[in-house]
């Protein structure tokens, strides 16, 4: 696949959490087989709670899902990994797949790329952030973005054969929203949780999510030519297939 051009899809969310993140997960399939080239995904979501694997063998696992329906958050369950991550109206969604051969040995190589990649589209929008986990924080990682020590960033990775899948969010606004679902949610799943530690760009201030996601979207792409697309007709009809595999109101229970 050639390497000089970058495709990104930016209204490829259908509003079903479970379909939408099986069709990331059949993306990177399609990249893993080669039918698919270098692929950004960036878009704005609706109220989304997103389990990681780990999470649905948990005690509370029911429980968590529950309380995540009863704050109007869909429940899925990620394809990267990680702990219990919130996506909402003022937050920016990304997936980044991309072929590679034997991704595990660049793993941490992408994730030191992509945490850049915001550090940096936040600079050139005047905002100052660093890389590095925060006590306390959410879905706790040494690649999350912070601002003043809140976290307004997070990132997981999924690996195939011959690709990767790095994907996470980046917070606008609305942390208040993100504590008030995960206080219950991480409680139920035995996890320990700082709600200081959740930050949003709108602690500092105000940013357009177009403003964010062009910028980020030319640090991913560098010199390369940025191609738009929708997502591929064999990608929905695939991920319409793949959906009740990330579907926790099935998975609750025997998970």
């Amino acid at each position: 696949m050639p390497t000089n051009t970058l495709t990104v899809i930016t209204q490829g969310l259908s509003g079903d959490g479970p379909l939408d993140t099986a069709a990331s997960r059949c993306i990177l399939n399609a990249v893993n087989r080669g039918d698919m080239g270098e692929t950004l995904e960036v878009a704005t979501p609706h109220r989304v709670l997103a389990f990681g694997k780990h999470d649905t063998s948990a005690s509370g696992f029911d429980q968590a899902v529950s309380a995540a329906k009863r704050r109007g958050f869909q429940p899925t369950v990620r394809i990267a990994g990680g702990r219990a991550a919130v996506f909402h109206e003022h937050t920016v969604r990304f997936g980044w797949t991309l072929p590679v051969e034997d991704p595990a040995s660049s793993m941490h190589a992408r994730f030191e790329v992509l945490a850049q990649a915001v550090v940096d589209a936040l600079s050139a929008l005047g905002i100052e952030a660093a890389i590095g986990e925060v006590p306390g924080e959410y879905c706790p990682g040494r690649y999350s973005v912070h601002i003043s020590g809140r976290k307004i960033m997070g990132v997981g990775q999924r690996l195939t054969k011959n690709a990767a899948y790095v994907g996470g969010v980046i917070v606008l606004g609305g942390a208040h929203l993100i504590n008030d679902v995960l206080r219950p949610v991480y409680d139920h799943l035995g996890l320990p949780f700082d709600p200081v530690a959740t930050g949003a760009l709108s602690d500092v201030c105000h940013v357009l999510k177009e403003d964010l996601m062009e910028v980020f979207v030319e640090q991913i792409a560098g010199t390369r030519k940025i191609v738009e697309s929708a997502v591929p007709d064999t990608v929905q009809l695939a991920a319409q297939a793949m959906r009740t595999e990330h579907d926790p109101t099935i998975l609750a229970g025997p998970a």
